[in-house]
């Protein structure tokens, strides 16, 4: 059952990952792009628009074309009809499988390029609370007495702190960008890698081999990297799996609070902030972001769960 999760979560999270970098060659549309808002604006999944290119090189989109006698073309644009070119005009239909938004931005332009933002800040920040929450129980484990207490005692203080409000106070004081998200949400959510990183430091360092390296003359440093944490690596890789489901999810937080990756920057979060006034009428806009971002958290958590019970 474990390695049915994990390859499970780690099938979806590889697929997101690779459309999110293939994202610049895949046939998408500029997901910033806005040609024009009255014709695109919140068009239903699998909607067709027309477009009409001119001789002169123009474009215009309408919701529904027809033929005149003259040989010129008409377009509904709207709830009025006109004249938009004459003979030579060349029609040709454009699909959104995803619908639009209210600005008329393709969502599925937007969704695929939300993910290189959203999964990158989040993997970032993950790698930095494992970092720092590694080298901090790693640190505290080996070395035990007063350093040990020193240190536990400020995981336990940043512990007592409510995350979220943290975040929010920080987010508010420095300018938002993908670089602040990544540096908040990494900052903030190492305490948990290490606790576990000193426990298993605690174990490990009271075994023969850590022994006999010390008697052997190896320095504390070379204990610690070469002896002690490729052992606590299994318990890394378990919490690096968690927290990227954790700081995925936050930094959709603080971009649907309008804190986190500012726009026109597409982001999960951000998207689904764009929809959250108009979920009667345009569902869609909410809800393809939303199934992405719990998609790769679920997914996340399958992977940490699956890893812990096979290590």
């Amino acid at each position: 059952m474990s390695d049915l999760r994990l390859r499970a979560g780690a099938l979806f999270l590889g697929a997101w990952a690779i459309v999110a970098v293939s994202a610049p060659v895949l046939p998408l549309r500029d997901p910033d792009a806005q040609p024009d808002g009255l014709v695109l604006r919140n068009l239903a999944p699998m909607s067709i628009a027309y477009v009409v290119a001119r001789v002169d090189g123009t474009v215009q989109y309408a919701s529904e074309i027809r033929r005149d006698g003259d040989g010129g073309v008409s377009l509904r644009r709207g709830d009025t009809w006109e004249q938009a070119a004459g003979e030579g005009a060349r029609i040709d239909k454009a699909r959104f499988v995803l619908g639009t938004d209210a600005l008329g931005r393709d969502l599925l332009s937007r969704v695929v390029w939300g993910a290189r933002v959203s999964l990158l800040a989040g993997l970032l920040a993950a790698l930095v609370a494992v970092v720092i929450g590694g080298g901090v129980g790693l640190t505290a484990g080996l070395a035990g007495g007063r350093v040990d207490a020193v240190l536990m005692r400020l995981t336990d203080g940043a512990l007592a702190i409510p995350r979220l409000f943290l975040l929010l106070l920080l987010a508010a004081l420095f300018r938002p960008s993908l670089a602040t998200t990544v540096i908040l949400v990494g900052t903030t959510t190492w305490m948990a890698a290490a606790r576990l990183v000193r426990g298993e430091a605690l174990s490990i360092r009271e075994r023969e081999f850590v022994s006999a390296a010390k008697a052997s003359g190896a320095s504390p440093m070379e204990v610690a990297l070469r002896h002690v944490l490729p052992h606590a690596s299994a318990v890394l890789g378990v919490e690096a799996a968690l927290r990227l489901g954790q700081a995925v999810l936050l930094e959709a937080s603080l971009s649907f609070l309008g804190l986190g990756v500012p726009p026109p920057a597409a982001s999960w979060g951000g998207l689904i902030a764009d929809g959250r006034d108009r979920l009667l009428d345009a569902w869609w806009i909410v809800t393809w972001p939303g199934l992405a971002l719990a998609g790769v958290v679920v997914a996340a958590n399958l992977v940490a769960d699956g890893a812990r019970e096979r290590l």
